[in-house]
């Protein structure tokens, strides 16, 4: 009678079990707002200066290949690399109005990390830029632009909104933060995002 009843409940139980979420909150992800975007949207905050964003790169630019209708976005954060933190801050957003951003971001990661070439200035930043066919004159104009510096402000705002301590750090539709540390592979990365640009 037992072995009957146990059999029925696990019966009753198996529905229930095929409809589990694949991902949960508190372990794949957080919700850090009540209210998501209303489009499809994927913010990573990153450092040129820091390592793990370095490795994560290629799985960002897969991730924009995997998901033509999303829109991807970068937010650079200044509290790390000391004082170059803000210079390299405004290096990202200086590269985004020039419209060369797709074509200086692993410029900058590969000098940084694989040649071991920190700029150290906004002046050596500069030299990259022209370097690799930015015009001297446009990057002085708009190093520290109207334009720029709202972007720099907008950066902040929204590092400070998400409460932002570590890089790289992903929020999806402005409500759900990836826990990296639990996702553990490339491959559960993309279903991870996937999923919750599917939520509710």
């Amino acid at each position: 009678m037992k072995k009957l009843m146990f059999a029925l409940v696990t019966l009753l139980l198996a529905p229930l079990a095929q409809a589990a979420p694949e991902f949960r909150e508190g372990v794949e992800y957080t919700v850090v707002s009540e209210v998501p975007s209303s489009k499809p949207e994927v913010t990573e905050f990153f450092s040129y200066v820091c390592p793990h964003c370095y490795s994560f790169e290629p799985l960002m630019d897969n991730l924009a290949e995997r998901l033509p209708d999303a829109e991807i976005n970068k937010v650079p954060v200044s509290f790390l690399g000391r004082e170059l933190g803000p210079v390299l801050q405004r290096a990202y957003g200086a590269a985004v109005l020039l419209k060369v951003e797709d074509k200086l971001t692993p410029v900058m990661f590969d000098r940084i990390h694989r040649q071991k070439k920190m700029p150290g200035s906004i002046e050596e930043v500069k030299d990259v830029f022209v370097a690799n066919g930015v015009d001297g004159k446009e990057f002085d104009g708009v190093i520290n632009s109207f334009a720029l510096n709202g972007m720099i402000a907008k950066y902040d705002r929204l590092t400070e909104q998400f409460n932002v301590r570590g890089t790289p750090t992903v929020i999806v539709r402005g409500k759900y933060e990836l826990n990296m540390g639990e996702i553990g592979s490339e491959d559960r990365f993309y279903r991870v995002v996937e999923y919750l640009l599917a939520a509710d």
